[in-house]
């Protein structure tokens, strides 16, 4: 067939024509609608909506962690954690007076010298302990030489009057002896034995011996502590010279004076509670004596009081806080101080906001206190708990502990 007729296309190749152009256009217009959006703001809608929900949750994320720990049961156990519920209960207003550690007088010794002398040797040091009857020092006495040679002689004579006392016993009891001469030996044995005992009184009064050569050992009276020293080898030493002070530190004396405001209040006998200073433990102490008058300069009497313990920390002269209880006991709501903590500059401890089977949700919780109990255990509760809240009574330190370093990986 002809394709063309008069020059122009036949119509059914038009047709085809417009066709295949129909359906390339429509191809093309399929692929581009596929590489194109159909709405050119959705992507951004899109990307503010996830950064939206982004901020909400680190928001509540904040809110919720802020100030509250989750633990395990088996964590609580590990680090020593204990419940307890708040309750109401007696606290004793306190009143806090300064004090100090003495030494009890009973307990000391002073040592002076029995003899005038030159110390030839010292043989302790300040702060040393001694036992009763070790040698502190040695003098050289020339009067001890004459002493102990008088002692000497006596011990001669005695000697020589047994022996004449003796032959002339034999010889009386054979009959060749008088008795006159019997009786004059035996009184002369007996006259050279009272010699002899008189002069070792005398040396054992002074604290000497019969055979040391002129030397006096100093020793010590008492076990103890030497709390003073006043003696060098070489110095000439006199009888009114205070050498040595021994001190028994295992019977201290607590001493404070007592204000006009308490009076009646302490009686000897009566337990008292104190502590050293800068230190968290609590001693007890029995009262001994309170002064009949007051202190001239401060006008308060003067308590004296024996302590029950003993402990390196206490030693003389350490000052401490003597805590007295005031009448003003009454009952409130209460919790133990060893859950108070200082969170963020106030008083706080940690509640329990909730308790599941195996998870403790914990919450700091600010609060207002009052007076403390007089045992030093109880904190009066103002404000900012109720009746039956439980709270972390033992290990608050291990969670605020935990609290700071949270915060700080939060700030970096």
């Amino acid at each position: 067939m002809n394709m063309k007729q008069n020059g122009k296309l036949s119509q059914p190749l038009m047709i085809v024509i417009l066709i295949g152009v129909t359906i390339l256009v429509g191809i093309a217009i399929w692929f581009n609608s596929k590489n194109t959006p159909s709405d050119p703001h959705a992507h951004e809608e899109d990307h503010g909506q996830h950064a939206h929900a982004e901020d909400s949750d680190e928001a509540h994320a904040e809110e919720g962690g802020h100030g509250a720990i989750q633990l395990t049961a088996q964590q609580m156990a590990e680090q020593g954690l204990k419940i307890a519920v708040v309750s109401t209960g007696i606290v004793e207003k306190l009143t806090t007076l300064p004090g100090r550690l003495v030494v009890n007088t009973d307990q000391q010794a002073h040592i002076s010298p029995n003899f005038s002398g030159h110390v030839e040797q010292v043989n302790v040091a300040l702060g040393q302990n001694v036992k009763k009857g070790q040698i502190l020092a040695v003098l050289s006495v020339p009067e001890l030489i004459d002493q102990q040679a008088n002692l000497r002689m006596a011990e001669a004579t005695l000697e020589l009057a047994r022996q004449e006392y003796q032959r002339e016993q034999q010889l009386w009891s054979q009959g060749i002896s008088a008795k006159q001469d019997y009786q004059r030996a035996e009184s002369a044995y007996r006259q050279a034995q009272i010699s002899v005992q008189s002069a070792k009184a005398r040396l054992n009064a002074l604290g000497a011996s019969g055979n040391n050569n002129g030397r006096f050992l100093i020793r010590a009276p008492i076990s103890g502590v030497i709390s003073q020293k006043d003696i060098v080898v070489g110095e000439n030493v006199q009888l009114a010279d205070q050498l040595f002070v021994i001190e028994q530190l295992k019977d201290l004396w607590l001493e404070f004076n007592l204000p006009n405001q308490f009076p009646g209040q302490l009686q000897p006998g009566q337990t008292i509670a104190f502590k050293s200073n800068g230190s968290e433990q609590s001693y007890t102490a029995v009262i001994q004596s309170l002064s009949p008058q007051a202190d001239v300069q401060t006008g308060r009497l003067v308590v004296r009081a024996k302590l029950n313990v003993q402990a390196d920390e206490l030693r003389p002269n350490v000052l401490v806080n003597v805590l007295i209880s005031e009448p003003s006991a009454k009952t409130a709501l209460r919790i133990q101080k060893s859950a108070l903590q200082q969170i963020e500059g106030e008083d706080s401890i940690f509640i329990v906001e909730s308790q599941e089977k195996d998870q403790v949700h914990l919450k700091v919780q600010h609060v207002v206190l009052g007076q403390v109990s007089s045992d030093g255990e109880w904190l009066e509760v103002i404000s900012g708990l109720s009746e039956g809240q439980k709270y972390i009574s033992q290990g608050s330190f291990l969670l605020k502990s935990e609290l700071e370093k949270d915060e700080a990986g939060h700030e970096h």
